[in-house]
């Protein structure tokens, strides 16, 4: 083997015959001398000085790998500034897949809060249209006590406006309850919800 160090080499074929028969050295003197213009080129394709150093890392892996096939290439500063090149531009298309993927799956999780949430607005507004039917099918008591109750107003507040005593109030909600409940089940939360303290 030849040790670059201590001699010049003649060609870049006496390179790539050195990398070819596993010069380690001769390898790593490609490394050094190579690195930095590769890196600059990366650079300016990816603007990225991190991505750029993994992407001739990798370049130069690859070639160490592939060192045996070398006998076919003319010129290996050529072949690295081709390869960093095209690495270099892979790395942008998939940075693009991976951005479209990420934004088709926040537009598609968009769409489905958006249909979730105006379900549940249907949902919300039909179980309110359906207990208010159904409240005013209860005895004008039990109505009075709950349209109060949903207008906001305290057990005590409501039992002061009608002249009756609170657990009168009280008894009417459990009665309303008790009429609702095999009127209206899906509106049962919001019962209890409307008629609550």
């Amino acid at each position: 083997m030849i040790a670059l160090q201590n001699r010049e080499l003649h060609s870049e074929k006496d390179l790539i015959l050195s990398i070819t028969e596993g010069d380690i050295e001769a390898f790593d003197q490609l490394f050094i001398e190579m690195y930095p213009a590769l890196c600059l080129l990366s650079n300016r394709i990816v603007s990225d000085e991190a991505a750029a150093k993994d992407i001739v890392s990798e370049v130069f892996l690859q070639l160490w790998k592939a060192r045996t096939s070398l006998n076919e290439v003319r010129s290996i500063n050529a072949y690295l500034y081709v390869a960093t090149r095209n690495r270099s531009l892979n790395h942008l298309k998939k940075l693009k897949r991976n951005e479209k993927k990420i934004q088709l799956a926040y537009e598609k999780q968009q769409e489905e809060k958006s249909y979730e949430d105006i379900l549940q607005k249907v949902f919300n507004a039909e179980a309110v249209r359906v207990l208010h039917e159904a409240i005013l099918t209860l005895p004008p008591e039990c109505t009075k006590v709950v349209q109060l109750n949903i207008e906001g107003f305290s057990t005590n507040e409501i039992a002061q406006k009608l002249g009756i005593t609170p657990s009168a109030v009280s008894h009417q909600k459990a009665r309303a309850i008790r009429l609702l409940r095999g009127k209206i089940v899906p509106g049962m939360a919001l019962i209890s919800l409307f008629l609550a303290d």
